[in-house]
């Protein structure tokens, strides 16, 4: 337990009767983890194999959802579609999964990192480990250590002080929003629609500058001046032997990304590009991080992208540094800044590398008859 505690992790406590319903239960919480941690997707076909036949007779399938060939629960007042559940556990928890091991002869545990709150609660990981008939007995959500089935009174920890201040919080928030929340649910559709438009013209700049201009730092005791300067004559020719080829094989370009939008606030860089911008002291930047569309994304075939939920740190970093990326790094988006009128806008692109390594670009955007096209991209920043 000192592992969770150091790290603040959240976890699941359980109980079996039988090995082999252990044993499936890590097996199968291997497979989520991976697919999960690594942005893997699955066909339907996988997954209904994956689970055991007592697992997935627990499970509610529709009518048009390819089913076992075995009869399944049918009580969907009370029981989880298992399609849903899946999306949930290998998609959408923006948890990272930690591990899933013993305790003693018939305890487990399953131990994961909520990096975002509301994750999505342990209602979900919950019905997963049950439905292979084992009995959980402690969680911890990240708010509390609670026995199950639950009883929030019976908490672990007294967290009424905890409940009063959270509700206040959210009246607060609440009435905040009421009075002086200018982005509405149509404004940032609106960002997300101009983003999606947008997108083709910028991957491919983007990954054209970030080939062209990266180079390394220089070994020690070379000249930096020199050996950048060789360094880029070599990228430069090797790019455009690559950039042929390509558009010769019409292959994609597989890059790491980010598949959230992070805030920055550019309203400086904006009205100083874009002169007769109206930009009013009332134009402040939106604190919200949004989760990108990967199916519109991946309309534009030139590029594959491998999706990633989280920033990795230490030793996770070594993924995006293997050979088969043409750029080494994550590429990360910010939220677009409109000026007043929506007119011109700006954001920005990032190349996270490492813990001293990161590139980005300002990134210009205006409206020309209907439809914005990028104006301008210029190199943002480095570490």
């Amino acid at each position: 337990m000192s592992e969770i505690i150091e790290n603040g992790y959240c976890y699941i406590e359980f109980h079996f009767t039988d090995e082999k319903n252990f044993e499936d239960l890590k097996h199968t919480f291997e497979i989520i983890k991976d697919t999960k941690n690594n942005s893997i997707k699955k066909d339907d076909a996988f997954w209904i194999k994956e689970f055991p036949e007592y697992a997935l007779e627990k499970f509610t399938f529709l009518d048009s959802d390819l089913k076992p060939s075995f009869h399944t629960n049918n009580n969907t007042q009370s029981k989880w579609h298992f399609y849903s559940l899946i999306e949930l556990l290998s998609i959408n928890y923006e948890i990272e999964y930690i591990d899933l091991k013993k305790t003693s002869n018939n305890q487990g545990i399953l131990i994961y990192d909520a990096y975002s709150y509301p994750y999505g609660g342990a209602d979900g990981l919950i019905n997963f480990i049950e439905s292979f008939n084992c009995n959980v007995k402690i969680y911890d959500d990240g708010t509390g250590i609670y026995t199950y089935p639950t009883n929030k009174k019976d908490s672990k920890w007294n967290l009424q002080w905890f409940k009063k201040l959270f509700k206040t919080a959210i009246l607060l928030f609440l009435l905040t929003s009421i009075i002086s929340c200018k982005n509405t649910e149509k404004d940032l559709q609106f960002e997300k629609d101009v983003l999606y438009e947008v997108y083709p013209a910028l991957i491919d700049s983007v990954w054209v500058n970030a080939v062209l201009t990266y180079v390394p730092p220089a070994p020690p005791g070379v000249y930096p001046s020199e050996y950048k300067l060789n360094r880029r004559n070599e990228s430069n020719k090797r790019f455009n032997r690559e950039l042929a080829e390509f558009k010769q094989k019409k292959f994609p370009v597989d890059l790491v990304f980010f598949d959230g939008v992070i805030i920055r606030d550019n309203s400086k860089e904006l009205q100083k590009h874009f002169k007769d911008a109206i930009i009013s002291k009332d134009n402040v930047t939106d604190t919200l991080e949004y989760k990108l569309d990967r199916k519109k994304l991946d309309t534009y075939t030139a590029f594959h992208l491998k999706y990633i939920s989280r920033i990795p740190r230490g030793n996770d970093r070594i993924f995006y540094n293997e050979c088969c990326y043409s750029v080494r790094g994550i590429i990360i988006l910010s939220r677009i800044q409109f000026d007043d009128e929506k007119k011109y806008g700006v954001l920005t692109a990032g190349v996270e590398c490492g813990g001293m390594c990161g590139y980005g670009y300002l990134i210009y955007i205006k409206k020309v008859n209907d439809k914005w096209v990028i104006d301008k991209i210029e190199d943002g920043w480095i570490v």
